[in-house]
């Protein structure tokens, strides 16, 4: 069965990384700027939904440090290969800092991505209609104390010396 393109995730994913190429540009003029903020808008709102679609295909799949390596790696770096040679296509300025960026953002994005679908929350959902952004303050939450959560499970886990 193919995956169905996330039109929710692509439309994050635009939010978040035209802003970057806006930012690249803003010394160029609102032609330039115009250009890269489409040019952006196209490639990501494609690799947006279908990225999430082929991480909603691999959310449940064992094991987790292979899911993780190419939900982090593998599936984005494809991604940003496309981003910089769409936007090298069309002479976008400082291109290689943006893509940089645009990695970064998408290294994260696609960890809150996994997180979201495995919390069932209604982001893998393909229907418009699921209540996503009611959530995604309370996800966001919860993503970002994943790391301090697990170092204090870490931390508990150390057996103290006795006197």
């Amino acid at each position: 069965m193919l995956p169905r393109w996330n039109w929710k995730s692509a439309v994050l994913s635009v939010m978040l990384r035209v802003p970057i190429f806006a930012f690249a540009t803003v010394r160029r003029g609102p032609e330039v700027i115009a250009r890269a903020i489409l040019t952006e808008t196209a490639v990501c709102a494609i690799n947006g939904g279908w990225y999430a679609a082929v991480v909603q295909v691999l959310r449940n799949r064992k094991p987790v440090w292979l899911v993780a390596a190419m939900i982090s790696v593998i599936v984005p770096l494809s991604g940003q290969v496309i981003e910089y040679a769409v936007h090298t296509w069309h002479q976008t300025p400082h291109r290689i800092a943006a893509v940089v960026a645009s990695t970064v953002l998408g290294a994260i994005a696609s960890r809150f991505n996994w997180y979201a679908m495995k919390s069932n929350a209604g982001w893998h959902s393909a229907v418009p209609s699921s209540p996503i952004s009611s959530s995604i303050p309370l996800l966001l939450g919860r993503f970002l104390l994943l790391g301090p959560r697990w170092r204090a499970h870490q931390l508990s886990r150390i057996a103290l010396p006795s006197n």
